[in-house]
């Protein structure tokens, strides 16, 4: 009986011995957790993937950049050397370009030029991935990449197109767009800069209608997304 007792409780100390050297913190990474806040501003560029007019493709734009600008809580979850980030976050983007009507013609010594400006407030959702690059308390760099969503509302849509005659057309939001941002870090302390490139993925507007019609207009496309240079400051708690 006493063996049993005592090979049992052997038994019983080398597995929680086991146990918490699995757990170890060198075993496994301790995540913490933290909350924050962060405002900044950002540049918006338009790129024109492609633009159709009554069955011509257009081949020459020009983009004017514009600033926007965000505010985000922040949801991290830390370890010495890796994070994951989430939040909720409020942007306004605007942006503006101009193309020419006329360049699917090679021959065309005129230019037939259309602008194009719009602004959006969109939610914005993060769900990125990190690695911390130096991590010396209270000093910390880190690089992170991951998508990001947008949801932006028709009624938070403004488009405005100055076109010459005899085009009268509008677009509409893609309600949900989707980003991919790479970006760097830079603690001290609580504080923290945040450095972002933020690519969108899928066109951030839908069919275009014409306006004498109401009815989306097959033969007009124009497919145009958006690159966001972002800073901010921000205070993790």
């Amino acid at each position: 009986m006493k063996l049993r007792l005592i090979t049992s409780v052997t038994a019983l100390l080398l597995f929680s011995a086991a146990h918490a050297q699995f757990l170890n913190r060198n075993s496994l990474p301790a995540f913490s957790y933290s909350w924050g806040a962060k405002v900044g501003f950002d540049a918006n560029a338009t790129y024109v993937i492609n633009a159709d007019i009554e069955g011509h493709e257009l081949t020459e734009y020009a983009q004017d950049t514009q600033v926007g600008n965000f505010s985000a809580l922040i949801i991290r979850l830390s370890s010495r050397s890796l994070f994951f980030q989430s939040g909720l976050g409020l942007s306004f983007n605007k942006s503006c370009f101009y193309i020419d009507l006329n360049s699917w013609d090679p021959e065309s010594e005129t230019k037939r030029e259309m602008s194009c400006s719009y602004q959006f407030k969109s939610l914005t959702l993060p769900l990125q991935v990190g690695y911390h690059i130096v991590n010396s308390p209270p000093y910390c760099m880190s690089a992170y990449t991951g998508p990001r969503l947008h949801y932006t509302p028709q009624k938070f849509y403004q488009v405005q197109y100055q076109y010459p005659e005899p085009y009268q057309f509008t677009d509409t939001p893609t309600e949900l767009i989707m980003g991919w941002t790479i970006g760097l870090s830079i603690n001290i302390g609580r504080q923290f800069l945040d450095f972002e490139y933020e690519a969108t993925i899928n066109p951030i507007s839908g069919p275009m209608t014409d306006l004498s019609n109401t009815d989306p207009a097959s033969s007009y496309r124009l497919n145009k997304r958006l690159g966001i240079m972002s800073f901010s400051y921000g205070i993790m708690f």
